[in-house]
């Protein structure tokens, strides 16, 4: 397993790398997002549960990245 730093507030890139729509659930939502196959969205995180939320959604074909806002 890899470290991972956390730098606070943070931008979260969701991307879909497939051939297909993924899904992802945003953050304290109970409902579902879909990426089209190679969208990407980007996400203002505030806390490190929020990031770390967000990473844990990584899949085959669903990337998930994370930098410190500028």
């Amino acid at each position: 397993m890899e470290n991972i730093k956390i730098v606070l507030p943070a931008v979260v890139t969701i991307a879909n790398t497939s051939e297909r729509r993924i899904g992802f659930v945003p953050y304290r939502e109970n409902f579902t997002s879909y990426l089209e196959a190679g969208s990407t969205v980007e996400l203002e995180a505030q806390t490190a549960g929020q990031v770390l939320y967000y990473l844990a959604q990584a899949t085959e074909g669903l990337e998930v990245t994370q930098t410190a806002k500028a």
